[in-house]
């Protein structure tokens, strides 16, 4: 007696994770507008009533992508911090890892893109916002809220430069912007 042929077992759990990370990394892209649930269907390679099946409506999905761009944002940070706190949470940590992250050309440009969308994207822009504000209090164990403040617009102008001249600043300018942040005498208000 011969065997049938087995088929792949199904993957339900597989196949929406794959719809999610495909909404997440085109809003990411292009903001929240321009979701469909075709393109995130052709994104994901799966069939169109795939996306439909796990989400009714396409308010379902951008809420499911948008939940998931912040998980992603908030892994980044993790690991960025995780990496500053194993170099002993110094200026030279800070400016290495920003200099690390800016020689990540494709990363830069995902993230200048996730910004970019965020412009004309309320809900975008909620998210911008957190992720701002994230970096922010990740910063506050090595330095008081303004100087984790202007570490972030350094980050964010630092990914911005990155991005439109298709090269990282020089990781000397980056050194020294790290360094005057962290040397700054601020109002004794306002120091910690």
């Amino acid at each position: 007696m011969t065997e049938k042929p087995k088929r792949a077992k199904r993957d339900p759990e597989g196949r929406r994770r794959a719809i999610v990370e495909a909404a997440a990394e085109l809003i990411g892209r292009e903001g929240t507008r321009k979701l469909t649930h075709r393109r995130v269907a052709q994104h994901a390679g799966v069939p169109l009533g795939s996306t439909t099946q796990y989400f009714s409506n396409i308010d379902e999905l951008r809420r499911a992508g948008l939940e998931e761009l912040g998980r992603l944002i908030e892994q980044d940070y993790d690991e960025m911090f995780r990496d500053i706190a194993k170099l002993g949470g110094t200026p030279a940590a800070f400016a290495q890892v920003i200099n690390d992250y800016l020689s990540d050309q494709a990363q830069v440009e995902v993230d200048t893109a996730f910004y970019a969308a965020a412009v004309n994207d309320p809900q975008m822009r909620q998210l911008a916002r957190a992720s701002f504000e994230l970096s922010v209090r990740r910063s506050l164990p090595y330095v008081d809220e303004t100087r984790a403040t202007a570490l972030t617009v350094l980050l964010d102008g630092a990914m911005l430069d990155t991005c439109l001249r298709g090269e990282p600043i020089d990781p000397a300018v980056v050194t020294l912007a790290v360094e005057s942040i962290f040397a700054a005498k601020l109002d004794p208000g306002d120091a910690r």
